[in-house]
């Protein structure tokens, strides 16, 4: 009867099509999730890894097939304060680190003074970049069509890495230089990674990775924190 009880339940909690989130952020299931995914188990831990603050720009999450994300094959976005997330997930994490980094830019919305202002982030970024370029050089590839010292995203870049060096060859190159291939599309993205890293993956690998980019994300952490304690 207990194992009855609790299948029902999770079986309703399955069904279920609207949540509220962080007090006043609103999550609607368009589209049905996989069996694997536990949504309100997931949003129970979003809640708990981010700070409220955070998602202070961030008024609705819709969750299912959407045709502009299908058009540019992406798992989700944020747009004008919506999260837009595919029901496509493998399982638990898969959806929750999608949330995580589209909430990294509803940060970057609303702290883009404090991450940006001060050229850090940037100009540990286009090091970064700098040093791939010399890298795909030694390897043969040329990359002297494409202006990698541009922080802002292009799609003839990312072509450039995804089909022509291809992310597996990628994933190699920035071993040890990014935390993983997707940072190097753009600053936005160098960000939003290491947001994900910093909540949801290894601090310490972050840290040594990218020094500069985790100071500043501890600095926002510690600053979320202390205003947090001063509700109490």
């Amino acid at each position: 009867m207990k194992q009855y009880i609790l299948e029902s339940s999770k079986k309703s909690k399955r069904r279920q099509q609207h949540f509220v989130i962080f007090g006043d952020v609103d999550v609607f299931v368009k589209d049905p999730l996989p069996e694997d995914v536990e949504l309100d188990q997931v949003l129970r831990d979003l809640e708990r890894i981010i700070p409220k603050n955070f998602t202070r720009n961030l008024d609705i999450i819709y969750v299912g097939d959407f045709d502009h994300l299908r058009d540019r094959d992406v798992n989700a976005m944020y747009d004008s304060g919506a999260i837009y997330i595919t029901n496509e997930q493998d399982d638990n994490v898969d959806i929750l680190d999608d949330l995580i980094h589209e909430i990294a830019h509803a940060v970057e919305e609303n702290y883009n003074q404090e991450i940006y202002g001060d050229d850090k982030i940037r100009g540990e970024f286009l090091a970064k970049r700098n040093t791939l370029r010399r890298i795909l050089g030694a390897h043969g590839y040329d990359v002297r069509s494409h202006n990698l010292l541009d922080v802002e995203y292009s799609r003839d870049l990312d072509e450039f890495f995804y089909e022509d060096v291809g992310y597996a060859k990628l994933s190699n190159f920035v071993l040890g230089l990014f935390i993983s291939p997707y940072p190097v599309t753009s600053l936005r993205e160098y960000f939003a990674s290491g947001f994900e890293e910093y909540y949801l993956g290894d601090r310490r690998a972050l840290a040594e990775i990218s020094p500069k980019l985790y100071n500043k994300l501890n600095e926002l952490n510690k600053t979320e924190e202390e205003n947090e304690a001063r509700k109490f």
